[in-house]
C-alpha cells in the first residue's frame, strides 16, 4: 500500500495545481504525516486526511473525525477547527487529483477494461471476468481484479459493492492494492455518475466500451437531462486507448462520433448481431431450453459460442466481453469456455417446474430498456404461457422509470403485482401509484395488485398462477441476487428473490407428490 505523506507534500500538490484556494492552520503543518485519507466518519484513524464531502455534511462529522484522529481535512469551506484544512473550489474533482496522488497512479501497472451504458454492465464484466480469470488460472497468473455492482476484488480480498463505480478515494485504494498484489488485468464498470463526478479522473484503460444508452437516471439528484446522461456516458472514451461499440445501440452515430473525437483512442471495435460488417458479428443464433447458441465472426474466422443466459441482449453482452478479451490477448477457446460455463447471478435466472407449468425469471431488469429486453426473451422461451410480473422502483432517483416500466408492462401483459424496491425515503405507496397509472394509460384492462411485502407480491402471483391452471411465467425484476431493501437510509433485510422463488418451486413439487 501507499507510503505515508507529509501533508506539506499534499498542499504543495494542490498549491502547484491551482487547486487550493485557502491553507489553514498552516503554520502547523511542518510535523503532520498523513497515512490515510478517507470520507467516511467511521472509517477513521490516527493520521488521517479527513474529506468533508456531500450535501448532508455536517460539522460535527468533521469533530468525530478529529475525536478519532483526523490530524488534517479537505472540503470546500473552512470549518474553523483547530487542525489544518485544504480549502478547494470542487471537492469531487480535487478528491479525484489527491487519490491520484496519493496512490501514485496506481493504474499505471494494472491494465483495465471499463465498460459503461445503460443496461448490461453488470453481466458484461462479469463475463470478461470470468474469462480473464480463466485465462490467468492457464497461465498461472495472478487472478484479474474486478470493481462492480455486485463485489470487488482487489487482488486481496473479495468484498460487497455500495456503488456501481466507488468514490475516487476507494477506486484508486482498490487500484492500488491490486497493483501492490501483482494483479496486471482489472474489469470495471464505469457509470455515468463516475464519470460526471470525477471518480475516474485520471484513469487510463487500455479498453472502453460503450453497450448501449437510452433515458435512465433522468432527476434533480441525478441527471437532469438525457443530453447530460449521455454526454456523461460518452466521457469514457477520454479513458482509453480501444473504443469497442455496439452497434446495435440507440444512438450509435453518435457514440461512434464520440469515439472518434476522443483524443486517446486509437482504434475502435464494434460489435453487432445484425450488421455482418461488423468487427465481432453474431449470427446463426439458436435456443435450447435456457441455452443459446450462435456463431461469432470476427476477421475471417467463425467460432461456435454458447450462452447459458437468455435474452438477444446478452448477445450483444458477449460479443464485447469477446471484443475486450481478444484486446487483452486471450485466446479464443478460453473464451469459448468460459462463455460457456458463465454466469451472472440475478440475471435471466430461470427456475422451472418438473411438469413445466411454473416458470419463474428472476432479473435485475429495472429500466425500460431492461423491461423491453426482458419481456422479449421471456416471450421467445415460452410463448404459449400466461405471463405474469413482479416489480417496483426506487426511491429518490430515476424518477422517469415509474411510467417508462408501468407503460411497458402494460403493454405485455395483463397480470402485473406492484411492490417494494428500495423506497429509501420515499413513500412506496406513491411509486406504485405512479406506476399503477402508467400502466393503465396502456392497458385499461390490466389487473394490477399492490402490496409492499415483495415475498407477498411473488407469492400472490404464484398463488394466481396455481389457481388459474395455466402454464405461466412469474418474471420477477429488479432486485435479482440483492438480499435488502433501502428503507429510511437502511439497509434491510429480506429473502433475495432467487431464494424465495426457489422455495416455490420446491413447495409446488411437494405438494404435487401428496
Amino acid at each position: 500500500m501507499s507510503d505515508s505523506m507529509k501533508l506539506a507534500r499534499l498542499i504543495d500538490f494542490f498549491k502547484g495545481n491551482d487547486d487550493a484556494t485557502t491553507i489553514t492552520q498552516e503554520e502547523i503543518i511542518d510535523d503532520v504525516v498523513i497515512d490515510y485519507i478517507t470520507f467516511d466518519s467511521r472509517a477513521v484513524k490516527a493520521n488521517t486526511l479527513f474529506i468533508c464531502k456531500g450535501m448532508n455534511f455536517k460539522t460535527s462529522y468533521l469533530n468525530d473525525a478529529i475525536d478519532q484522529g483526523a490530524v488534517a481535512y479537505l472540503a470546500e469551506q473552512d470549518y474553523g477547527v483547530a487542525i489544518p484544512g485544504i480549502i478547494v473550489e470542487d471537492i469531487r474533482l480535487a478528491m479525484a487529483k489527491l487519490a491520484n496522488f496519493f496512490y501514485q497512479s496506481p493504474w499505471q501497472d494494472v491494465t483495465i477494461s471499463g465498460i459503461t451504458g445503460t443496461k448490461g454492465k453488470t453481466t458484461t464484466a462479469g463475463f470478461v471476468n470470468q474469462i480473464l480469470t480463466l485465462d490467468s488460472q492457464e497461465k498461472a497468473q495472478s487472478l484479474p481484479g474486478f470493481i462492480s455492482s455486485t463485489f470487488n476484488y482487489d487482488g486481496l480480498e473479495k468484498t460487497p459493492s455500495t456503488l456501481t463505480t466507488p468514490e475516487a478515494m476507494d477506486l484508486y485504494e482498490m487500484l492500488a492494492t491490486m497493483r501492490d498484489h501483482n494483479v496486471t488485468r482489472a474489469t470495471m464498470e464505469v457509470s455515468s455518475q463516475a464519470l460526471k463526478y470525477h471518480r475516474v479522473d485520471d484513469v487510463q484503460m487500455r479498453v472502453v466500451a460503450f453497450l448501449n444508452i437510452s433515458p435512465d437516471h433522468i432527476s434533480p439528484v441525478e441527471h437532469p437531462t438525457f443530453t447530460d446522461y449521455f454526454q456523461s456516458k460518452l466521457q469514457i472514451f477520454e479513458h482509453g486507448k480501444v473504443a469497442v461499440i455496439n452497434e446495435d445501440t440507440d444512438h450509435f452515430e453518435d457514440i461512434l462520433k464520440a469515439a472518434k473525437s476522443a483524443k486517446n483512442i486509437e482504434r475502435i471495435v464494434t460489435v453487432s448481431r445484425k450488421n455482418p460488417t461488423a468487427d465481432y458479428f453474431a449470427d446463426e443464433l439458436t435456443i435450447n431450453d435456457a441455452t443459446q447458441h450462435f456463431m461469432i465472426r470476427n476477421q475471417g474466422k467463425t467460432i461456435p459460442m454458447k450462452l447459458n443466459v437468455l435474452g438477444h441482449f446478452n448477445i450483444n453482452n458477449a460479443l464485447v466481453a469477446a471484443a475486450i478479451a481478444r484486446e487483452n490477448d486471450v485466446a479464443w477457446s478460453t473464451i469459448q469456455q468460459a462463455l460457456g460455463q458463465a454466469k451472472t447471478d440475478g440475471r435471466m435466472e430461470i427456475y422451472r417446474s418438473q411438469d413445466n407449468q411454473l416458470t419463474f425469471v428472476v432479473d435485475f431488469a429495472h429500466n425500460k430498456i431492461s423491461f423491453e429486453e426482458l419481456f422479449s426473451s421471456v416471450k421467445e422461451m415460452a410463448p404459449d404461457n400466461d405471463l405474469r410480473i413482479v416489480f417496483g422502483s426506487a426511491g429518490g432517483k430515476a424518477e422517469n422509470r415509474r411510467p417508462d416500466m408501468g407503460h411497458v408492462a402494460g403493454l405485455n401483459t395483463n397480470e402485473i403485482y406492484l411492490t417494494s424496491d428500495d423506497p429509501n425515503f420515499e413513500d412506496a405507496y406513491k411509486i406504485m401509484a405512479e406506476i399503477e397509472e402508467a400502466i393503465y394509460e396502456m392497458n385499461p384492462t390490466a389487473k394490477v395488485r399492490s402490496n409492499l411485502d415483495r415475498t407477498g407480491s411473488i407469492y400472490m402471483a404464484y398463488k394466481d398462477a396455481i389457481a388459474s391452471g395455466k402454464p405461466t411465467t412469474i418474471v420477477v425484476a429488479g432486485k435479482g441476487s440483492e438480499d435488502t431493501i433501502k428503507i429510511n437510509g437502511r439497509d434491510e433485510f429480506y429473502v433475495p428473490d432467487f431464494e424465495y422463488v426457489q422455495q416455490l418451486i420446491a413447495f409446488y413439487e411437494f405438494k404435487g407428490r401428496i
